[in-house]
């Protein structure tokens, strides 16, 4: 809708003897109590945006972008939204007095509720006799709607939605509100952290600190380092992360930063696996075998396939972005696999909705069942796409999976990104469910033996050319032709890029 101004909500249905449904009988009296409801379904009569608006059937009427205006509205879930959540019963668990701050005093109820059963779970946990958790003292725990509030803090998380243009406006704002030797942090999985910094007066002040969901319980936190990032900055993040009892691991800014950045190739691999004739539960089966808790298929069912939709949208991957005339099955020439937007279309986004790689008992339900949906889905779309389906052996599975995600580790290293492979390692355990009993994705590789692991990649990357993801890293092919050297000699064959580390 350009203009919802004009816009008029009712419900015909009933002028052709219909009843409505759901939405009409089940939500709308939910929305706007019985009598006026009864009033619209009855009589069929539309009503104008303005009424609609007083009865409180919508929550905002706006003049034009009306997209904006939603991600406006939306962003009002966040302050105190599952991370914010998680990452205060942290700091409060760790002795650290916390000012929690919300957008509105409703959020802010619904927010203070959830912190404190989080809190009393967390107490009822810590031994009796041991320290005990004070949070009921507004010195320690303060909620509060108000900005100027933060004005003598010593540090500032922030932890609302993804939006780029919505950091930048609260970074600006806190640069003008603390005070000049408080820190700002961002929880970003991926967000530039030097574009953040940009909105602030203070940019050596600005970091990322990448906790991980459920907050209060994941050990990792990936402390990111813009350019402008002062090393006290870093000093401090680091602090942080050991009175939180966490492993705090530092790496420089780049797309995904290194946890998603390297899975980002595993999860297309897996894809591409799809498409050549596996199924989804063949492929979670053999790396849960290798000893992950949860194979990609499963993982995404949990994450929410909309998420990932929603950011090849914004990167003009999928949707109303892409040029005419581009191939279904390639992006910039190489290949690429519609079949998560085609199941996001479908509203297919997982474990929320009932169906997503898998099907479930129900809408948020836990039990992935395979769905016999999917399999057709796949056949049809492999001949739609002429792609001959074959056996695909366990072996290869693991390898075009595993192998994609530690080569892009390589490239990770080469650029300076992080320090030393066992930082990878260290992430990946903790983070991201690799199994302990491997020693972490770099490690693995070093127990396969370099050699091999490179010559495994060149089978894979001559048999599918249009797949960056499979093409050997410069710096393995250096590791290998010096003579396969301990992992813990690789980055002395680099050579050292400044940085902050």
């Amino acid at each position: 809708m350009g203009n919802s101004v004009q816009a008029q909500m009712g419900l015909p249905e009933v002028t052709i003897g219909l009843l409505p449904g759901a939405e009409g009988t089940q939500r709308l009296p939910r929305l706007i109590g019985v009598p006026a409801a009864l009033d619209i379904i009855t009589t069929g009569r539309h009503i104008p945006a303005t009424e609609a608006l007083k009865l409180g059937l919508v929550d905002e009427v706006v003049e034009e972008n009306t997209v904006e205006a939603a991600i406006r509205l939306a962003n009002k879930v966040i302050g105190l939204g599952t991370m914010g959540r998680g990452i205060v019963t942290s700091l409060v668990k760790a002795n650290i007095p916390v000012v929690a701050l919300e957008q509105n005093l409703e959020s802010l109820n619904t927010g203070r509720k959830a912190v404190m059963l989080l809190l009393e779970h967390e107490a009822m946990k810590m031994e009796q006799g041991a320290q005990t958790l004070d949070f009921h003292n507004p010195a320690r725990l303060q909620f509060t709607v108000d900005f100027d509030v933060l004005r003598d803090v010593d540090l500032v998380i922030e932890a609302v939605f993804e939006n780029m243009a919505l950091k930048k406006e609260i970074f600006h704002k806190l640069s003008r509100i603390c005070k000049p030797g408080a820190f700002l942090c961002t929880n970003t999985s991926a967000l530039n952290i030097d574009e953040i910094a940009s909105a602030t007066s203070r940019p050596q002040q600005v970091i990322g600190t990448h906790f991980f969901s459920p907050a209060h319980v994941m050990r990792l936190l990936e402390i990111i380092y813009g350019y402008h990032t002062s090393p006290t900055a870093i000093a401090t993040a680091m602090q942080l992360a050991k009175a939180l009892k966490k492993v705090g691991v530092v790496v420089r800014n780049c797309f995904g930063f290194v946890g998603n950045r390297m899975m980002f190739p595993y999860v297309q691999q897996a894809v591409f696996l799809l498409e050549e004739g596996s199924r989804p539960e063949a492929v979670d089966q053999v790396l849960e075998d290798f000893g992950f808790k949860i194979g990609p298929f499963r993982m995404s069912d949990l994450a929410g396939l909309d998420v990932g939709w929603r950011s090849r949208k914004d990167q003009g991957l999928t949707g109303a972005l892409i040029p005419p005339e581009t191939p279904a099955r390639q992006r910039h020439g190489h290949r690429y696999s519609p079949l998560p937007d085609l199941l996001c279309e479908n509203g297919r986004f997982g474990q929320k909705t009932g169906k997503g790689w898998y099907q479930y008992e129900k809408a948020g339900g836990r039990t992935a069942k395979p769905d016999p949906w999917l399999h057709n889905f796949l056949a049809q779309y492999r001949d739609t796409h002429h792609i001959k389906t074959r056996f695909i052996d366990q072996e290869e599975i693991l390898e075009r999976c595993l192998f994609s995600l530690i080569n892009e580790g390589f490239d990770i290293l080469a650029e300076g990104i992080a320090s030393g492979p066992e930082h990878l390692d260290v992430i990946y355990i903790n983070g991201y469910g690799w199994p302990k009993h491997r020693g972490g994705p770099m490690f693995y590789a070093s127990t396969v033996g370099l050699p091999c692991f490179l010559s495994k990649l060149q089978k894979y990357s001559e048999v599918h050319p249009d797949v960056p993801g499979l093409r050997p890293s410069a710096f393995l092919k250096k590791l290998v032709a010096m003579g396969n050297p301990p992992l813990k000699e690789w980055m002395s064959y680099l050579s050292r890029q400044s940085n902050k580390l």
